[in-house]
């Protein structure tokens, strides 16, 4: 019997030894929203073209205000002289749900740890057509062109761990901390790349250490050719687990050991 204590005593270290580094290499899987359009001057799927999408071309800083609206979206900058998008009305059709040039479904990604052991996570895809062969399903160039995403999720404050977030895309990104403004890479451009480190902006965006805060994080694609997305970070975002993993993981090394215990009794 002792023998057997030991022995169990000395498994269930060995599982609880595993399971964090089975925690800490988990990936982080975002849900966002996609929201397909047409291209100006044409219909699809009985849906007009919208104005912003295949028309103007060129880096287009200051399309949105500092501060997230009350309905958790970027509001346009009517202030800001905006060459590429048409109008505050043509604008707000991006990230809201409208039948008349849009079409809503949902979308993943997954970031990864970029290297082994490394805490720092990310996701690359430099042909970004999440909208292939589904929602108004047109093919301009051989892919679903014309579309918007957006991501939302929280992360803890952590001075000491000097977090970053580096983004690297086409078109426009607008990425949001605590609803504030903090990479702005408006425009229908070639893939343009952004960064910030938290413990930069911490006073103007009001982050105290050890409290939560939102990440939310707008993408338009509004011109054929190419269409990348690339984001790296360090902070621990929130995730959609997938199905049961670590669970199952942790269930199968502990009927593992209880198999083992059997055979030795």
């Amino acid at each position: 019997m002792k023998t057997n204590t030991i022995r169990c005593a000395l498994a269930f270290a060995a599982v609880t030894a595993v399971l964090p580094s089975l925690v800490q290499a988990a990936p982080i899987v975002l849900t966002g929203t996609i929201r397909d359009f047409n291209f100006y001057n044409t219909t699809f799927g009985g849906v007009a073209g919208h104005v912003d999408f295949e028309n103007k071309m060129g880096d287009d800083r200051g399309i949105v205000q500092n501060q997230l609206g009350a309905d958790g979206k970027p509001v346009y900058n009517s202030a800001n002289s905006n060459p590429t998008v048409s109008s505050a009305a043509s604008f707000y059709q991006w990230y809201h749900d409208d039948p008349t040039v849009n079409k809503t479904g949902s979308l993943q990604i997954t970031l990864n740890p970029i290297s082994s052991g490394s805490t720092i996570y990310g996701y690359t895809n430099n042909s970004f057509f999440p909208a292939d062969g589904k929602l108004l399903n047109q093919t301009n160039g051989g892919h679903n062109f014309g579309f918007t995403t957006e991501f939302h999720t929280l992360f803890t404050y952590m001075t000491a761990n000097n977090d970053t977030f580096n983004f690297a895309g086409d078109d426009d990104v607008f990425v949001f901390i605590n609803g504030k403004l903090a990479l702005d890479l408006g425009g229908v451009h070639a893939s343009e790349t952004g960064n910030f480190n938290l413990n930069n902006i911490k006073t103007a965006f009001g982050l105290v250490d050890g409290s939560n805060y939102s990440l939310d994080i707008f993408q338009a694609e509004r011109h054929t050719v190419a269409s990348n997305f690339s984001m790296q970070t360090s902070l621990q975002l929130n995730s959609v687990p997938e199905p049961g993993s670590l669970a199952l993981m942790g269930l199968a090394l502990i009927g593992l050991v209880g198999s083992q215990l059997r055979r030795k009794q």
